[in-house]
């Protein structure tokens, strides 16, 4: 399944992370570790959104957890699914024909 995480790292967070790069690294690392399908990160203020696709939330759970200790905030974490598995979708929880 797909996942959206979004992470926003408040300014005294990301003032404190800033001086030690080698955490925003690591934390980059574990997500490239799971073969993000894309990572963005915006340029005005302190924010990643991380796409990827795993079989459950236990095979991010590293780096939902490192994520958590750098940006001292849990990261958003969505379950989606693209237009052509969303009748699939509607279908498994009784909508639809």
């Amino acid at each position: 399944m797909k996942y959206i995480i979004q992470v926003e790292i408040d300014p005294d967070t990301g003032a404190d992370i800033e001086s030690q790069p080698e955490k925003i690294q690591e934390m980059v690392g574990k997500w490239q570790a799971l073969n993000p399908i894309g990572m963005y990160f915006s340029v005005a203020r302190r924010a990643v959104t991380i796409i990827v696709d795993v079989p459950n939330e236990d095979a991010m759970f590293e780096a939902i957890h490192n994520t958590w200790l750098v940006a001292k905030d849990y990261p958003d974490v969505s379950p989606v699914v693209g237009a052509d598995e969303f009748p699939a979708l509607l279908a498994r929880v009784g909508v639809g024909g």
